[in-house]
């Protein structure tokens, strides 16, 4: 293979990688943010959001957690963060270690059913925390 098909190969490659990573923006669009804070329990676990709103599960325990949200699809979202993967795909699930964070922007009105899993020492297994984050458009609030 000759220098001018290797530059154009390694140019491709690029142009691929670049394109893996561009996805959804991590920032809200309505510059609205709502925490959801996970300790011994979540606070609120029954959020009401508008379209936009950037949704942050803030980990305030010891140990990490992990988000499920099951049936997650990017094409219901403005934005994310920590819910993708290296290749750019949606992840139904994040895990988020000790004071950090992982954010969605639902795009339209929703229900949307999430569980936090944490380990626990009571029972030896895992803790899962339900909540719910329901997106409602302004002329249903």
């Amino acid at each position: 293979m000759g220098r001018a098909s290797w530059r154009w190969m390694g140019s491709f490659a690029i142009a691929v990688g670049l394109t893996a990573c561009a996805g959804l923006p991590g920032i809200s669009r309505t510059q609205a943010v709502r925490d959801i804070k996970v300790e011994e329990q979540i606070s609120p676990n029954d959020l009401t959001v508008a379209p936009g709103d950037e949704v942050r599960w803030v980990n305030l325990r010891k140990e990490p957690i992990l988000i499920q949200i099951p049936k997650l699809s990017a094409e219901d979202l403005t934005c994310q963060t920590g819910f993708g993967n290296w290749r750019g795909q949606m992840l139904e699930s994040a895990k988020v270690q000790p004071n950090e964070t992982v954010s969605l922007c639902f795009k339209g009105k929703a229900e949307v059913l999430y569980n936090v899993r944490a380990e626990t020492a009571i029972g030896g297994g895992d803790l899962v925390l339900p909540g719910v984050v329901r997106v409602v458009v302004d002329d249903e609030t």
